[in-house]
C-alpha cells in the first residue's frame, strides 16, 4: 500500500451496509490523544458516512468529528466503528419517537417541571406500546381507541 491513506492503515476501520433501499459505508479514523485535547479524551476519531442506492452510486458525505475516554488498547476503530452505529439506534429507537410520533419539540411547556413530567408521560406510553408487542408507536397510538387497553398491559 502507498499513498496518505497508508499511515493511517492501523487506526482505520470500514464497515458496508445494504438495505432499507441503500447501501452505506462508515469509514472511522482514530488518533490517540491526552487531556490536553479535553479532560479525559484518550482517543479522537473522524467518521465518514457515505451514502447512496443499491446501484453503488454515492449520493450523499458526511463526516463528524468526536473524542472518547476510551483508550485505543480497549476500543480500537471497528470497535468505535459499532459502537456509534450503536448510537443511532437509541436515538431512532425512542428520541425519533418523541420527537416525530408525540411532537416534543412542538411542545410549548418550558418553565418548571411540567416539561420532565411529560416527558416521562411519552417514555411510559412507548414502553407500554412496546410491552404490549408494537413494533410501530404510531400505529399503535392510532389503533389505540380504548385507553383502557393501554392499562391491560400492566394488568391494571
Amino acid at each position: 500500500m502507498t499513498g496518505p491513506d497508508t499511515e493511517w492503515a492501523h487506526t482505520t476501520a470500514r464497515h458496508d451496509d445494504r438495505g432499507h433501499g441503500r447501501t452505506e459505508r462508515r469509514t472511522i479514523r482514530t488518533a490517540t490523544c491526552d487531556d490536553d485535547l479535553f479532560p479525559g479524551a484518550r482517543q479522537a476519531f473522524r467518521l465518514r458516512r457515505d451514502a447512496g442506492g443499491l446501484d453503488g452510486a454515492w449520493t450523499s458525505k458526511e463526516i463528524v468529528y468526536g473524542i472518547t475516554s476510551l483508550p485505543a488498547d480497549l476500543a480500537g476503530p471497528a470497535h468505535l466503528n459499532f459502537y456509534q452505529r450503536g448510537h443511532w439506534a437509541v436515538e431512532n429507537r425512542l428520541h425519533w419517537i418523541r420527537d416525530v410520533t408525540f411532537g416534543e419539540d412542538n411542545s410549548q411547556l418550558r418553565t418548571g417541571t411540567a416539561p420532565r413530567a411529560l416527558a416521562t408521560f411519552r417514555n411510559l406510553a412507548i414502553s407500554t406500546f412496546r410491552l404490549a408487542g408494537r413494533a410501530n408507536i404510531a400505529h399503535a397510538r392510532r389503533d389505540l381507541l380504548d385507553h383502557d387497553e393501554a392499562f391491560a398491559v400492566y394488568g391494571i
